[in-house]
This record gives structure tokens, sequence and C-alpha cells, in this order.
């Protein structure tokens, strides 16, 4: 018996006993209370039929993409709310918008920027995802057929002008297309794929801010907002969650099981994090030389296989995690079929994430 079926069987046997006591004899007390277990057990089953069960697949939501994903640039929150229904959460931002996170269909993921109740970016990642006029999974060439791609794309603004200025890497990785005269697609490739893993668009203003590429420019950049420290505890939160959403979807499309979180790991991370931003260096080792194993040790983490990505200056988690993709030894780990936790510790700019197969 479930606690929900207890807690009615309690309650109506209970209520019975309130009811029946004073003056009757014993014997209809008993006929009541058994009458009383026999009706609590079936509004419990009445109430368990209604309860959504979460392993059921009817239960699982499925993102619905219809026209095409470019259009959202520029729309109100009310009409977000309406094609996709309220966020799973809204995550803080470093870039002045807030995050509002759609992941409940376990392989598809998708976050749109929401800046004064308008859309400003949104990133989409997942597995057989169409995301119109493209779809994740798509091959290089298929992609620069509808998109040309160039080295230098300029965006301008009155007298203005800003030039980014993309590497031959950055044209295989992450190529820069100009929708229209305000908008900005970034195209992530699975280099050792060549298929489109994931797509990002943003209006100029993020572009600017966030500064992904090289950029020549003539007038003035806009600011970044001020981060105190307590909101950057909501960004360093907001990243890793975002960062343990976007690995799962990548380890489904590649027909890997997702790993579950794991909190005194994610803690091991973000103390490596942190002590790497503070002390100014990129390591997997500490300045005292100690690694993984004894940041584990000292944690209390028992495991029988671990892991561990780091990046840095990356703008946000999503960037991070394409990164690793596109990197041999990161993708191993990304990819491991062998691991079934992780953990994510964030602290500003830096990023550590620490897989386990547990014991």
């Amino acid at each position: 018996m479930n606690l929900l079926r207890l807690l009615v069987l309690l309650l109506l046997a209970g209520g019975v006993y309130l009811i029946v006591d004073g003056g009757i004899a014993d014997k209809k007390i008993e006929q009541g209370i058994e009458k009383g277990k026999e009706a609590a057990l079936e509004v419990a089953e009445m109430l368990e039929e209604s309860q959504p069960d979460s392993n059921s697949s009817e239960n699982k939501e499925t993102l619905e993409f219809k026209g095409s994903l470019y259009q959202w640039i520029g729309k109100d929150e009310q009409s977000l709310i309406e094609a996709f229904g309220e966020p799973a959460r809204k995550d803080a931002s470093a870039y002045g918008f807030e995050w509002w996170i759609y992941n409940k269909d376990p392989e598809k993921y998708l976050q749109f920027g929401v800046q004064k109740g308008n859309i400003v970016t949104w990133f989409v990642t997942g597995k057989d995802l169409e995301a119109e006029p493209l779809s994740i999974g798509q091959d290089y060439a298929s992609v620069q057929s509808i998109h040309e791609f160039k080295q230098e794309v300029t965006y301008t603004d009155g007298i203005e002008q800003f030039t980014f200025q993309l590497t031959e890497e950055d044209m295989k990785s992450r190529p820069l297309v100009k929708l229209s005269d305000s908008v900005y697609a970034q195209l992530y490739f699975d280099t050792f794929t060549q298929k489109l893993s994931s797509i990002r668009v943003m209006n100029a203003e993020v572009l600017l801010k966030q500064q992904p590429y090289r950029v020549t420019y003539r007038g003035e950049l806009p600011d970044n907002p001020a981060i105190l420290k307590k909101e950057w505890a909501a960004i360093e939160n907001g990243r890793e969650k975002q960062i343990f959403d976007i690995t799962n979807r990548i380890r489904l499309r590649f027909g890997k099981e997702p790993v579950k979180w794991y909190e005194p790991v994610a803690e091991v991370a973000f103390l490596h994090s942190k002590d790497m931003s503070i002390n100014n260096y990129f390591s997997h080792y500490g300045q005292d030389g100690t690694g993984l194993k004894e940041r584990l040790e000292e944690g209390k983490v028992t495991y029988v296989r671990a892991g561990e990505n780091i990046a840095a200056q990356y703008p946000d988690a999503a960037a991070a995690v394409e990164g690793w993709l596109n990197s041999k030894g990161h993708r191993e780990a990304l990819l491991h079929e062998g691991y079934t936790h992780l953990g994510v510790g964030v602290y500003q700019d830096y990023y550590t994430q620490n897989f386990l197969a547990l014991p």
C-alpha cells in the first residue's frame, strides 16, 4: 500500500470513528470502521487512477515545432507560452535576459532568452529534430546549400559597424549566418560526423554582448550588465542544469543511456571550477598537483570509474558542451556508455563536469 492509499484509509477510518464514537454499541463501531476501510480503499484506487504515471510514455511531453523557428526573435513571451506552454524552469543569464527552459521531451531541448517580455535569442538541440528550414543531424554540405557561410559577417547600425571574423576552425564547427539586418544564427556542427548538432539564433545585441568570434568595429560595443556575487550564483546554477540537460540529449542522440544527477560529485566539480578561476589556471590538476582521484577522495565520493571535462571562457553552457563534443578526449567522456551519473560545477566562466560509474 503506498502512502496515498494509507493516508486516505487513516483519514476516512478516523473520520468514521469520530462520527460513531459517543454512545453507540461496539458492534456498530466495528461495522462502521469496516465500511470506512472499504470506502477508503475505493477512494484511494480512484485517486491512484487519476495520478499520472511518470514512467508512462503518455506522460512524456513532446516539443512540437510549427513553422520556422527563425520567426521567434522579437516575439513576446505570451506568444511563447501559447506555442509551448510554461517553461520547466527559468534560468538567469549573464547577458541581461532570462532563459526559459523547455526540457520535458527526453530527446529534444529548447531554451529561449527573454528580455523585457520579448525573445532575443534561442537555442535548440536534440535527436531527429526539425527546426525549419533546418534539422538537427543534417549534413554540413546540405546546410551550406541553404545558408551561405562566410569568414566575415558584418552588422551595421547607422554609422557603427561591427565585423565578426571567423577562423577556419570556426567555419567547420560553428559558422555564423546573417538571417536579416539584425538577426544571426550560430550553427554548431559535430566535426566528427560533419552533421548539425544544434542551432542558436540571436539578435545583434546578444551577439555583440557574447562576442563568440573575433570582432573589429567602428563605434561602441554594448556593455554587459554588472553582475553581483549573489547574481553569479543563480547564473552558475542555471548553467550547471543546462549542461546536464544538453549532455543527456547528446548522449541519447548517440544511443547512450542518460546519466543521472549526482550532487556529491557536483560539489567536487564546483570547487575545481572555483579554484581554477580564483587562481587563474586551467588544468585537470590543481596547483598542488592533485587530480580528479584526490578531489573525489576528499569529497568522500565512491565510484567504479570517473572522468572529467573542463572548459573556460565560453559565453554560456551550450557553447561549452558543443566545445567538448568536438574535442576527442572530452567527447569520449561525454559519450562513454559506462557512466551512470554526472555532477556539474560552474564558477563564473569556468566549467567542470565529472562523470561517474557508481558501484
